[in-house]
């Protein structure tokens, strides 16, 4: 049975997805709630908090159940120390509370039903105090510190990186980051992914620039759309990036969602080309149900009914989205993201925008990527077909790091904490396509 506990524990915490932007509430905060809990779950009071779950929670996780999740946690990074940010968002009734513990920090979600009942909740880990590698620009590298928006009250840090001898044409990216909040370095666990590839990139004559993501640096921001939350910041980085160094060759890269929606973000700028790393044409809810289908596989037989009963009711709300009215896609959830952030996505034809642009593009994908399958990469190459570069890794994970031995989409979180770093072949390959471009 505890084996059990343990996998329902973790599914929630795929169901949850945190993927869609988190905006600031406009209706009755769910704050107070979320707060409450956490200090039920602190001080053990676990039986308090399963009052509190709807009928779908209630069937899935137990009190013990509940109790194992959380000291799965509190062994890892410790005791909670305090609340770093909240983010709501008042359209998917989702409150997100960044922890910080002894040895980390950890994001707590619950999402409620109309009724103030906990209808999901999350415990992941973000980050431990073991640092990621150390790393050093190569020799003649400037690394310029520029500011988005700035003088405006949504100012975000970024950092632009401009190699030895650069000249008219050198070619740079702009980095767009995956799902939910993230620095410039794209800091997951004892990893920064988009520092590691900037580096790289300028050791081999490709400049780069980079920025914290606006649900980061802005947590109060309202971000309700894909607009909001990337075309506007990405819009704005190129607009810097030219304008401090007069590059006529600039491409967007982006990794995860940033790669799923780099069609839709080159077009509307005006890059000159896109590198989409571990993306996909297919739409974000339907990576989310993959993923949790992935993770029944792993659970035993028993208790998983009910579950799967929930991921198909997702399902056809997510089929849907591309119809829904302004008013049901407001109201309207899809494994806690929102509906109108996800009927934005679901109104995009990623591949048909790479056609349509006639512009070169780089996919990118580690074949031990757990989040994004197989199929749902070579779905690029399914719709495209040849007139674009294609490369796999058979060895890096979704942050294009070497993947640990066994890892799985049930232990992604804790694999990340290991520190790492991307393999230096990936920039290679990204060089040797922009020469060619």
């Amino acid at each position: 049975m505890t084996f059990l506990r343990k996998w329902l524990a973790a599914l929630l915490c795929v169901l949850l997805c945190m993927g869609a932007g988190l905006a600031c509430a406009q209706e009755e905060s769910g704050l107070p709630l979320a707060q409450a809990v956490l200090h039920e779950m602190i001080a053990g009071e676990y039986a308090a908090v399963v009052s509190r779950f709807d009928d779908t929670m209630a069937a899935a996780l137990d009190e013990a159940g509940l109790a194992d999740a959380w000291n799965s946690i509190t062994a890892l990074l410790g005791e909670v120390t305090g609340v770093r940010a909240m983010q709501e968002d008042a359209a998917s009734r989702s409150v997100v509370l960044l922890l910080e513990h002894e040895r980390g920090s950890a994001a707590f979600t619950l999402v409620m039903d109309e009724a103030n009942r906990i209808a999901g909740m999350s415990i992941a880990p973000q980050s431990m105090t073991q640092p990621a590698p150390e790393r050093t620009l190569a020799q003649g590298v400037r690394a310029v510190e520029v500011t988005l928006f700035e003088d405006s009250a949504r100012a975000l840090r970024g950092e632009l990186l401009i190699p030895a001898q650069a000249g008219d044409d050198t070619p740079y990216v702009v980095m767009a980051h995956g799902s939910g909040p993230s620095d410039m370095d794209a800091t997951i666990g004892a990893n920064k992914p988009f520092r590691d590839l900037s580096y790289d990139l300028a050791a081999l004559g490709v400049g780069s620039l980079r920025f914290d993501k606006i649900t980061y640096a802005h947590p109060e921001y309202p971000v309700e759309t894909i607009d909001q939350e990337y075309l506007e910041p990405v819009g704005e980085a190129l607009r810097v990036l030219r304008q401090e160094t007069g590059a006529r060759r600039v491409y967007l890269l982006g990794h995860s969602e940033g790669g799923m929606i780099t069609p839709y973000l080159v077009n509307v700028c005006g890059f000159d080309g896109g590198i989409s790393m571990a993306g996909t044409p297919m739409e974000l809810w339907e990576i989310s149900y993959a993923q949790n289908l992935a993770l029944l596989q792993l659970m035993p037989e028993a208790g998983t009914q009910a579950v799967y009963a929930q991921l198909e009711t997702e399902c056809a709300k997510g089929e849907r989205l591309a119809q829904m009215t302004d008013e049901e896609a407001a109201q309207t959830t899809v494994f806690g993201m929102g509906g109108v952030y996800l009927r934005h996505m679901a109104r995009m034809d990623q591949a048909q925008m790479v056609l349509e642009s006639r512009k070169p593009f780089l996919f990118l994908w580690g074949e031990k990527d757990v989040q994004v399958s197989e199929a749902a990469f070579e779905a690029w190459r399914d719709r495209l077909g040849a007139g674009y570069t294609y490369i796999r890794y058979p060895a890096l994970n979704h942050l294009f790091v070497p993947a640990a031995q066994g890892e799985t989409i049930a232990n992604v979180q804790t694999a990340y904490l290991t520190p790492g770093s991307v393999d230096a072949q990936v920039a290679a390959d990204i060089a040797a396509w922009l020469k060619d471009n």
